[in-house]
Parts: C-alpha cells; sequence; structure tokens
C-alpha cells in the first residue's frame, strides 16, 4: 500500500514539473518571439527579403510607407478564402498601402507550380492580375486534381486574351521557372511554410480572422510609418474656407463625425468651427482632406466654387481664402439647387483678417495630437 502511495506521489509530482515548465517556455517564447499583438519581428538580416523589387505584383500606392507582402498559392484554399479580402483591401486603402504578391507553390499541391507559371507567364503580357483573379475564381474547377491539365491554364489564358503562341513558350521558359522560384526562394529563408503568409511593414503577421481584424493590423501600421511628404505642400499660411458637404442629398456637418476632423495637420477642420476647413501650407487640395476622412464616399461628385458648378477635378483644387466651397458625393445623379448652394455659411471670415468688420480674429486651438503649431 505504502509502494502504491510513493509511485502515485512521484508521478503527481512529475506531471506538476511537466506543466509548470510548459507555463514557463510557452510565457518565454511569447515575449521572446513575438510582440504582444501577435506580430512576429523578421531579423534584421533579413529584412532585405521583404523589400520591394522592379518586378514584384504590386497593387495600391507603390511609393507608400506601408507594405503588405503576401507570399500565396493559387491551389491553396485558404489562399481563394481570403483573396475576395485582400482585394476589399487593395481598394479601401489604395493610396497608404502597397499590396505586393509572391509566389510560394506548395509541395503538396500537384496544380500550385503549373498555376504560379501560367500566372507568371500571363505576367510578361502584362495580365498577371487577369489571371491570378480567374485561377482563384474557378479553383473549385482545377483545384485539387491529381494530374495538372496545362489545357484548362490554356482556356484561362485564351479567355484574357493572351497571346498564345508566346504563352505556351513563356510558361515552359526558364525565365519564368526562376522567377517563380525566387519567391519561393526567399519566402522558405522568412520561414515561410504555408499559404497564405503576411508580412506587414516588416512583421509576419497571424492570418486575420475577419476583414475587421484585417483592417485592424493595416490602421496601426499607417499610424505607426513615417508620414510621407505631400508633394507641392510649401510655405505656411494661414488661410480658411467654407465648405458644405452633402453626401446623396444630405447635409453633413464636418463636426458631426469624428472621422471628418482634425485628421491632416496641413489641410482640416476642427470640431467646434462647423463647416470652416482651415489650411496650413500651400500647396494642399481638397483632394488631400477628402483623402484624410479615411470613408467611402459616393463616387459621383459634383463641386461648386460659390454658385458656379465647377468642371475641373476637386482632388487638385488648392482653396484660397474665404472660398465658398460646395462638395456634393451621391450614388446617383443627385442635383443640388440654387437655394442650397446659397445656403453655404460665411463662418470662414470670421478667422480672417480680410474681414475688418467682424473684429480681430479670434484664437486658434492647434490640431490635436498631431504636433504642428497654428500660425
Amino acid at each position: 500500500m505504502l509502494k502504491d502511495k510513493f509511485v502515485l506521489s512521484i508521478i503527481g509530482i512529475t506531471i506538476l514539473i511537466i506543466a509548470v515548465a510548459v507555463v514557463y517556455f510557452s510565457k518565454f517564447d511569447s515575449s521572446t518571439a513575438a510582440n504582444p499583438n501577435g506580430t512576429t519581428p523578421v531579423s534584421e538580416e533579413k529584412q532585405k527579403l521583404l523589400e520591394v523589387v522592379a518586378d514584384d505584383y504590386i497593387k495600391g500606392n507603390k511609393d507608400a510607407t506601408v507594405t503588405l507582402v503576401e507570399y500565396l498559392d493559387f491551389e491553396c484554399e485558404a489562399c481563394r478564402a481570403y483573396y475576395p479580402l485582400v482585394k476589399q483591401l487593395a481598394d479601401e486603402f489604395k493610396t497608404e498601402v502597397r499590396f505586393v504578391n509572391r509566389y510560394f507553390p506548395l509541395p503538396g499541391h500537384k496544380n500550385g507550380l503549373p498555376a504560379a507559371l501560367a500566372v507568371e507567364a500571363a505576367g510578361r503580357q502584362g495580365k498577371y492580375w487577369e489571371m491570378h483573379d480567374i485561377l482563384y475564381e474557378n479553383q473549385q474547377s482545377w483545384g485539387e486534381k491529381q494530374q495538372p491539365d496545362p489545357a484548362i491554364f490554356e482556356e484561362y489564358a485564351k479567355k484574357i486574351s493572351l497571346n498564345m503562341d508566346q504563352y505556351k513558350k513563356d510558361i515552359k521558359s526558364k525565365e519564368v521557372s526562376e522567377r517563380v522560384n525566387r519567391d519561393k526562394t526567399s519566402g522558405t529563408q522568412l520561414g515561410v511554410n504555408g499559404t497564405p503568409t503576411f508580412f506587414l511593414n516588416g512583421e509576419k503577421i497571424p492570418n486575420p480572422k475577419t476583414i475587421e481584424d484585417f483592417k485592424t493590423f493595416i490602421q496601426a501600421a499607417i499610424l505607426k510609418a513615417p508620414k510621407p511628404a505631400a508633394e507641392g505642400v510649401g510655405d505656411k499660411v494661414h488661410e480658411h474656407a467654407d465648405l458644405a458637404l452633402y453626401i446623396n442629398g444630405k447635409k453633413t456637418l464636418l463636426q458631426s463625425k469624428p472621422e471628418f476632423f482634425e485628421k491632416d495637420p496641413d489641410i482640416h477642420s476642427h470640431a467646434d468651427t462647423e463647416e470652416v476647413i482651415h489650411k496650413h501650407k500651400t500647396g494642399v487640395t481638397l483632394g488631400t482632406l477628402v483623402d484624410s476622412w479615411k470613408i467611402e464616399l459616393p463616387t459621383n461628385v459634383e463641386w461648386y466654387l460659390g454658385a458656379n458648378k465647377q468642371t475641373t477635378d476637386f482632388r487638385q483644387y488648392e482653396f484660397k481664402d474665404l472660398d465658398r466651397i460646395t462638395l456634393s458625393f451621391s450614388d446617383g445623379n443627385f442635383k443640388l439647387s440654387p437655394t442650397t448652394l446659397s445656403a453655404v455659411t460665411d463662418r470662414a471670415c470670421i478667422y480672417s483678417e480680410k474681414c475688418p468688420e467682424r473684429g480681430k480674429p479670434p484664437t486658434e486651438n492647434c490640431v490635436g495630437g498631431l504636433g504642428t503649431d497654428c500660425i
């Protein structure tokens, strides 16, 4: 009986030691190998592998300070599931992020490498994205086949109007094979062992579970990234204009929603000045202001200076002191009435020395949290 109790005690102590060790080493691993947000930094010597090169396939802003690199396999079902999400993100963050695709055909997928070669051959004719999309959208038709069927990829090549003689030559060429292998080699050196694998500004991120999780990673990277110098931004000024904003016919006060005000240090509105927009440097435009809002607006645009409809691109317009501007975004052909146009305020005048009848311009607070000084 004593012997049995002794053996049970030894077993219990052993289990306890193992449990403590597991907890200890799991804590040690998580604190040293990854950041608290779940991302894993890439070592300094391997960062070069993530640098964007001339023949990388890119969507979005090629000069963005935020880069998302995806290693993918066209036969991978998980990659197919992420395909519409990444496509949506590339559209939503097209000005802030460059999205880079890289090949990583998995050895367990018999069609993974032939598909990658087909896409690269299409890329040689400037139709990488067309072949990329058609393969994912039809993956169920060709994926998981035990024997690759070149005729399937040739049919897709015809659908996207490739030169078929050139395609057949390229898909068997050494150059196409080496281009695919180059991506695969860089992925292997970075520790990629499954697809899709995402690297965001030099850190490997866990595959997000939802589109909102993905956006959270990207938005955090945008906040951390250095702000690119705005093109054409120059001398300091302090000018004001009145802006009336309409979305699908409904007037929207810039102070009513936090996404609208105090976004860009050079052109913005303040929460307490209703329809007044402020410019602090020359060269910034209405496009700069609208891009800073980070919201999806209807595609049809009408804009006015005073009561005069403008035919030029509003995005290129740099407002002048005391301009009265109307911007209307709509999903249809919504037309603003003369009465609506005449209702634009002239509150900007109270901030300008050009309106002496209003008295001395009030002192303004600086843009919150952006670290800039009012002039």
